[in-house]
């Protein structure tokens, strides 16, 4: 479930951790830098923690006859999967392109639909209202951030916060040893990019991708797909 913490709430929250609830010279301007600051940081701990799937969104990509590369989401951080919609219920998925196996594939020659699913950037507070999901509490770590931020530059003491820190990082670690990873497995690369063993009986004829210059390149096997 998700745990939702405003801007307006960091803002008095740092205040409150650095005893500056009433020093003007800790304007919101200020305090919202520091949140957009710290905001990405705790963001990629907690991605990094997992499970990814709790951050990830999902965009449509339409191929054309002729064209590989496809523009990225704006707001793209990483890849989590990308599938091949072989119908209406039915999606194959669409794995990486081997390391120097450009020479085996081709762009794509008919219009298929592709669900690609990644992790997007954390998003920017800049009205009071705005929202960052804290998830399980760890929005604390962040107006622990600021707050310390505050306090170095008041040149005050930030032991105290520098204690929660480290407290809220260790929650964190503790979160990503005892998250679910699931089974390892080995992935015939060969096979799921198109050879002719591997007996696909869907429509499409995408075999991989791979990710290059802010692009998503999908590609057909040069064997083609039955």
């Amino acid at each position: 479930m998700a745990r939702a913490v405003s801007l307006l709430q960091l803002r008095t929250w740092a205040r409150q951790l650095s005893d500056t609830e009433n020093d003007p010279n800790v304007t919101d301007a200020e305090l919202t830098a520091l949140a957009n600051r710290h905001i990405p940081e705790v963001y990629d701990r907690l991605v990094d923690a997992g499970p990814a799937d709790y951050y990830a969104a999902t965009t449509q990509i339409t191929t054309a006859s002729g064209l590989a590369a496809y523009a990225l989401q704006v707001d793209f951080r990483n890849l989590v999967a990308v599938f091949v919609r072989e119908s209406a219920d039915q999606r194959r998925p669409i794995f990486a392109m081997a390391e120097g196996a450009r020479g085996r594939y081709k762009a794509p020659t008919g219009a298929w639909t592709l669900d690609v699913e990644y992790i997007p950037v954390p998003v920017l507070l800049e009205a009071s209202g705005d929202t960052f999901d804290g998830v399980s509490g760890f929005e604390e770590l962040i107006a622990n951030l600021m707050a310390r931020d505050v306090m170095t530059k008041r040149e005050s003491d930030p032991s105290v916060v520098m204690s929660s820190i480290a407290r809220l990082e260790a929650r964190i670690v503790s979160r990503s040893r005892n998250r679910d990873r699931g089974p390892k497995r080995i992935t015939d690369l060969d096979d799921a990019a198109g050879s002719p063993s591997f007996g696909w009986t869907g429509s499409s004829r995408i075999a991989c991708y791979r990710l290059r210059a802010g692009n998503l390149e999908l590609y057909e096997s040069l064997w083609g797909m039955t």
